[in-house]
């Protein structure tokens, strides 16, 4: 018997965030993602594992964990 299995990743976007950069100080807008980690049995969404909301800078490429409550709070539609 064969069994398929694996992860299945799947990023949304959501908006940009007016929050500046911690790591170089760039003050414009950043865009906000939803990203989602699924288990998936036969190649089929079955349970899902990591939920996390994150934005990136798009000059230096610094990377931010936010909550789904700052995510709704800085501007960006969770």
């Amino acid at each position: 018997m064969l069994v398929i299995f694996g992860l299945s990743r799947k990023e949304r976007p959501l908006g940009l965030v007016a929050l500046g950069c911690g790591a170089c100080g760039h003050a414009g807008p950043q865009p906000a993602v939803h990203r989602r980690t699924r288990f998936t049995l036969f190649f089929v969404p079955v349970l899902p594992l990591r939920s996390r909301y994150e934005m990136r800078c798009p000059v230096c490429g610094a990377g931010r964990t936010l909550s789904r409550d700052d995510a709704r709070r800085y501007g960006a539609r969770a």
